[in-house]
């Protein structure tokens, strides 16, 4: 892959608890780091679901294999791009050349319920 294809800024966010001054436990997803990457669609759908029409989003995400890319868990990070946050279904490193690793992440655009996190 040419350096240039890399045009569009990621930042990777990741699942943190903290505890306030009373003891409470409150979760929320810091920014860790962000990097250049080329980004395409890999499929769109739309759904009904209980009268809520849910548009479904997958993006693939090809990024320089770094120390900082290969700790990305999909259960601990997700991916912040152009205003929408993507949960990270599944990374695929090249263990090859270990120069780019292709990340696959998805998004619902309307109907979406992510407060449970």
């Amino acid at each position: 892959m040419e350096i240039g294809r890399l045009n569009q800024r990621i930042t990777f966010l990741e699942h943190r608890t903290r505890v306030d001054s009373i003891g409470n436990h409150k979760a929320q997803w810091d920014e860790v780091f962000s990097c250049w990457a080329a980004v395409s669609v890999k499929s769109s759908a739309e759904n009904s679901d209980n009268g809520t029409t849910k548009e479904v989003l997958s993006l693939e995400f090809a990024v320089r294999q770094t120390p900082d890319t290969m700790r990305i868990n999909p259960t601990t990070h997700k991916i912040s791009f152009r205003g929408l946050t993507y949960n990270i279904d599944s990374i695929l490193p090249n263990y090859r050349s270990l120069d780019y690793m292709k990340i696959t992440a998805g998004t619902r655009k309307a109907g979406d319920c992510d407060d449970i996190y």
